[in-house]
């Protein structure tokens, strides 16, 4: 049995709550991906003025692949849009509920690595020494825990915008098989007097 769910926040219509999703998912990926390209900008343009170190290829590196994924995210949020909102089929909208798995995978892989990479970070306050070193070990205890609470937060909301998706589809599924059995029966209850009338 697929999931039973029949509200988004439990007030509103599952169609009107994939709608949000897909505004909220386009709106976010659209504006990591502006965020995400004039960052890698800035990091061309300072790697042409200065020489190239493997902390610097890593954090562009880096920041290339979160533009790719911010961009990836953005059209699939629009796609998920149309689906939503122009297309009656359920094709559409499985694939939409995919797509919102694909962003789950995504986000624990992002929130991950921003964890893991806050962990590694609070290790190089050591290099620093006197006031610099204390500065960098407050930021890092503070950073670290918002860093971990922000990441579980995504990590749930994507996932629970997604079984929204997937309870909407499979909500999608059972109104054209009811519709698709209704005609059917239909027809063969008009076929059925025709042959009694002749």
């Amino acid at each position: 049995m697929g999931l039973q769910m029949t509200k988004f926040c439990f007030c509103i219509p599952l169609k009107a709550g994939v709608i949000i999703i897909s505004l909220l998912w386009l709106f976010g990926g659209l504006s990591l991906t502006i965020f995400s390209v004039l960052n890698f900008i800035l990091y061309v343009k300072n790697k042409e003025s200065k020489g190239v170190s493997k902390e610097y290829s890593t954090a562009a590196t880096f920041v290339f692949i979160m533009a790719v994924i911010y961009t990836f995210i953005t059209f699939g949020a629009a796609f998920g849009l149309y689906a939503a909102i122009f297309s009656k089929k359920y094709r559409m909208l499985k694939l939409y509920s995919i797509f919102g798995y694909i962003i789950v995978g995504l986000q624990v892989i992002i929130s991950t690595s921003i964890i893991v990479s806050s962990i590694v970070s609070n290790g190089e306050c050591a290099n620093y020494s006197g006031e610099n070193s204390y500065v960098c070990n407050k930021i890092s205890s503070y950073k670290l825990p918002y860093d971990i609470v922000f990441g579980i937060c995504l990590i749930l909301l994507s996932v629970y915008f997604s079984l929204v998706i997937s309870a909407y589809a499979s909500r999608k599924k059972e109104k054209e098989v009811t519709a698709i059995s209704y005609l059917n029966e239909s027809s063969d209850q008009t076929n059925h007097n025709l042959v009694v009338a002749n």
